[in-house]
């Protein structure tokens, strides 16, 4: 039988850690999953308290196969990071159950460090940053544990041994962090994200982006690079281009990739719908810190350059494409010219695709789409016909819209008049493609927060807007929002001021900072919280090899990974070297009180005379092997040891401890003698 057993000290830090590292995987976990790891910490427990013994085979190959059939039941399939992590954490929980030595607790130890890491594959703030540093001490408190004595039983007192052990691997972290070769990854992991943050997506149903203006996530955060924020009228954030109508569905969705041809890339020479783009204007450069979408479009103003990315390209819609999902946080630079001119003419393929509906629906939208005509002088005025219709007929403005059936734009613009800017947008497309007008709808977001202390604008998903482009002969691809015809403060000042009188924001979100705006205090507090957000996403969780070099490049010409290196390990084992001198001076050397010291010289020279005391040998004893052995010096030892006994046991004055010292000079002169 292993004589080993995990104290309570270790123990207890050892199972508080694996709670902690547990816990945010819980509400991706299957429930009977969770349920077997909190068993296996309840039998542990058991077992140290030695109510219960440790399971045999069977009941240890029970446990395996009910977890791996519980992961792949509750996730469908073991593709994926998802099942993987909770397969590890499930083994990490089982190897408690098998936990009887001193290496079967370090390995618990050290696969606790491993699934402490996995929090980072999900989440990246500095919240989740700071709750995984207090997990690995907690780990590392159960690693000291291990190698304690059972008279350490304060758990506190380990914790803070822990903290302090980590606390002196910081400046080794920070020059692992900034000089490590920051590579790009060997394989791509493929993250299953919740779909409910992805923001906008391909298709566009009457309700759908109201129902996402309910989310107050962050979709990104723009920083302006060369000068001052655009005003809030002008920032239109190009996503997605929707120019498909399914007139059974009433859902607008993207045009057949095979159409688009080439993907533009920076530095490429302009051969087709690239030599018609037209820059007028200053540029705006900003960059943009986006949010995982698990989407493959960027956000951008318009009009955008190509981007230095070989795996971003601009489509011809004018908007970004990325060959890869966006799985985690991505900063990219972005140049923007806000009048612009494209697509002046227009091809007959692209004239006919952007103005095709089907004829079979929504009959009284078409009716009314020709009168209108009939009574304007141009496009144009047929446009401002359209608007005005909005205007004056008293269309609302709203988050929660009457449910249409089929022909929905007929009910729209003819019956019920109430919409979100999905209504409006498709139901303004769709009257311009019914009289040959070439027209498309485009998703994204319009406006954002203003952060004067990151000096950045602040994109959330409540910020989703869909509005239309028009083609018109000379001028290419006109920003027509019928929206603003409608709500004109919703793109001045933003969703909760147009909605304001129906108390409709983010009335599905329990609690909120955005629903705090007005307070001063508390938006002071938010913006503060979200620039230290910022600073962190952009310097830590943003920290590419292309920014690393960049960095570096300011205070080393032509770095390469060599030099790189080299200033690494130089700088690592300097700062090591440095930390270990400093722990050094602070070391404390202890000394003996005088009458210690002059006991020991007693002792030495006994053992010069051939009878040293023994370890662990008390003074009285020894004093009777002296006489029993060395019966000439038999009478001055006894003094001293007499005098030591009582120095050390009833009285320690400096004149007692002087006493002593003379009494053992006296032994040596008699020892001589002898």
């Amino acid at each position: 039988m292993n004589a080993f057993q995990v104290h309570r000290n270790s123990l207890a830090w050892i199972l508080a850690a694996q709670v902690a590292v547990i816990a945010p995987h819980v509400m991706r976990l299957p429930v009977w999953t969770t349920a077997i790891c909190a068993f296996c910490i309840f039998w542990r427990v058991m077992v140290y308290q030695g109510r219960w013994s440790y399971p045999g085979v069977i009941v240890k190959l029970t446990f395996v196969v009910a977890s791996v059939a519980g992961l792949g039941f509750g996730y469908g399939t073991f593709l994926g990071v998802d099942p993987w992590v909770g397969l590890f954490i499930v083994m990490f929980s089982l190897k408690l159950l098998e936990m009887r030595g001193r290496r079967d607790a370090f390995v618990v130890v050290l696969l606790g460090y491993f699934v402490a890491l996995t929090l980072f594959l999900y989440q990246t703030g500095i919240p989740w940053t700071l709750y995984a540093l207090v997990a690995c001490t907690m780990i590392t408190a159960g690693l000291i544990g291990l190698n304690q004595t059972r008279s350490h039983v304060d758990p506190w007192y380990t914790f803070r041994k822990a903290a302090g052990l980590l606390a002196q691997s910081v400046p080794l972290m920070l020059i692992l962090f900034v000089l490590f070769p920051r590579l790009p990854p060997l394989w791509n992991v493929p993250l299953q994200r919740n779909i409910g943050k992805t923001g906008v997506t391909d298709q566009m149903r009457p309700g759908d982006i109201a129902q996402l203006t309910q989310s107050d996530e962050l979709a990104f955060r723009a920083t302006f690079l060369d000068g001052d924020v655009p005003l809030n009228n002008r920032l239109y954030w190009r996503g997605i281009v929707l120019s498909y109508f399914n007139g059974d569905t009433e859902t607008w969705t993207q045009e057949q990739a095979r159409f688009y041809g080439r993907v533009m890339q920076k530095g490429e020479a302009p051969v087709g719908w690239e030599s018609q783009l037209e820059y007028v204007g200053e540029p705006v450069t900003y960059a943009i810190m986006l949010e995982p979408t698990n989407q493959n479009w960027l956000f951008s103003l318009d009009l955008p350059e190509a981007i230095e990315n070989d795996k971003v390209g601009l489509v011809r819609d004018y908007r970004f494409y990325s060959y890869d999902l966006i799985r985690s946080k991505q900063r990219y630079e972005v140049t923007s010219y806000l009048d612009w001119r494209g697509d002046v003419e227009l091809s007959d393929f692209w004239r006919y695709r952007y103005t095709v509906i089907p004829r079979d629906v929504n009959p009284r939208a078409q009716a009314l789409a020709s009168d209108l005509r009939s009574a304007s002088s141009s496009n144009r005025d047929y446009i401002q016909r359209v608007l005005n219709r909005y205007r004056e007929e008293e269309f609302i403005y709203t988050l929660k819209p009457e449910p249409l059936g089929s022909d929905g734009i007929d009910q729209f613009l003819l019956e019920t008049r109430s919409g979100f800017c999905s209504h409006y947008a498709g139901s303004f497309v769709y009257l311009m493609r019914a009289v040959g007008i070439p027209a498309r709808v485009v998703v994204g977001y319009q406006g954002g927060e203003y952060n004067r202390i990151g000096n950045y604008v602040e994109v959330r998903q409540y910020d989703a807007h869909a509005w239309a482009e028009v083609w018109l002969a000379g001028e290419g691809w006109v920003r027509v929002d019928p929206t603003s015809a409608v709500a004109p403060e919703r793109i001045r000042s933003g969703l909760e001021e147009a909605v304001s009188g129906e108390e409709t924001f983010l009335a599905d979100v329990g609690l909120s900072w955005m629903k705090f705006r007005h307070n001063l205090l508390i938006t002071e507090i938010r913006l503060q919280l979200s620039a230290l957000s910022h600073y962190w996403d952009t310097f830590v969780v943003g920290y590419t090899p292309e920014m690393q070099m960049s960095f570096l490049g300011e205070f080393v010409e032509d770095i390469d990974y060599k030099d790189l290196g080299i200033m690494m390990l130089a700088a690592f084992f300097g700062t090591l070297g440095l930390i270990g001198l400093v722990l050094l001076s602070r070391r404390s050397f202890a000394t003996l009180p005088a009458n210690d010291q002059a006991f020991l010289k007693f002792c030495e020279i006994m053992a010069k005379r051939g009878l040293p005391r023994q370890q662990g040998e008390a003074p009285y004893d020894y004093a009777n092997r002296i006489a029993e052995e060395q019966s000439e010096v038999a009478e001055a030892a006894r003094a001293v040891i007499d005098r030591y006994v009582a120095l050390t046991y009833v009285d320690d004055t400096p004149e007692e401890a002087s006493a002593l010292e003379q009494e053992v000079r006296r032994f040596r002169l008699q020892a001589m003698r002898a």
